[in-house]
């Protein structure tokens, strides 16, 4: 039995700027769903993609990661690539799902509910996995 394919209804939000020194980032819809940051400046194009309950919030997270102790977290590391990017002129661009879908074998969709964190994460792994076989270079760890 194969696999249902699962779909993302992407929108794009718009780009992170850079604000006195801060991230600044696009207005997002508050609701559960999938994100997609595409990296672009003179070290290439590279993408990552996350989930969240709620997704102003988690950009607030990666807008202001915390203190020391939080060094080796993932919104430290995309908040640090994001600036560089930046700050070199490169641009960080988010599209936001808000809407999956499930593809059966025989073709019929199914909505999927992002509110349910499970499917949240199955719907950022079939995205992940999408962009590897797309040849993206992948962020995520």
């Amino acid at each position: 039995m194969a696999e249902p394919i699962v779909r993302c209804s992407w929108q794009r939000a718009g780009q992170v700027a850079l604000v006195d020194g801060m991230l600044v980032f696009p207005k997002v819809p508050n609701a559960p769903g999938v994100y997609r940051f595409t990296l672009t400046d003179s070290a290439g194009t590279r993408v990552y993609v996350g989930e969240s309950q709620r997704l102003p919030g988690r950009f607030q997270h990666n807008r202001t990661p915390g203190g020391p102790g939080e060094q080796r977290t993932t919104k430290f590391r995309l908040n640090r690539l994001m600036l560089d990017a930046l700050m070199i002129g490169g641009q960080v661009t988010v599209e936001v799902a808000t809407q999956a879908e499930a593809v059966a074998s025989d073709g019929t969709p199914v909505a999927l509910d992002l509110n349910q964190k499970a499917v949240r994460q199955r719907a950022e792994h079939a995205v992940e996995a999408a962009e590897r076989a797309s040849g993206s270079t992948l962020l995520n760890k």
